[in-house]
């Protein structure tokens, strides 16, 4: 018999029985009991989303909340803001008290980042940096 990531259906919104799916299935549940970051490549709409919340939800977070942005659809300005938050007065229009951002909000749990690939090379580097060294600096902040 099969481990449950290996049956169609079993592994939240994926479906499938075909060879390539059951190999899926099974990179799958090696990587969700650990503690590692997972990039997931593929063209569009072909379900990096919905695989990366079957990961979210047979790992140990899945009581944590699973948050998804896609990078391509905020300028470069409000996306740093949202993913790396603010402190009070890093820019105008900043909010008093500053922001944390959904890297915080992700914390323990898992923050999908769809189409980085369309992130400016700058917000690359500091996505870059956070993974590196699994701190997050937020806009206004300092060393």
């Amino acid at each position: 018999p099969g481990t449950p990531f290996e049956e169609p259906g079993r592994f939240g919104k994926m479906y499938g029985a075909s060879a390539p799916m059951r190999e899926l299935y099974r990179q799958i549940g090696r990587v969700a009991p650990t503690d590692v970051t997972v990039l997931l490549i593929g063209e569009s709409g072909t379900g990096k989303e919905v695989m990366a919340q079957g990961i979210h939800q047979a790992s140990a977070r899945h009581h944590f909340p699973f948050i998804a942005v896609n990078c391509a659809s905020l300028p470069e300005t409000l996306l740093e803001s949202e993913l790396f938050g603010y402190e009070d007065g890093a820019f105008s229009g900043a909010r008093r008290g500053g922001k944390p951002g959904l890297f915080e909000a992700a914390h323990n749990g898992t923050l999908f980042l769809d189409e980085i690939g369309d992130m400016p090379p700058a917000l690359q580097i500091r996505l870059l940096r956070v993974l590196q060294e699994r701190q997050v600096m937020p806009v206004g902040g300092s060393e």
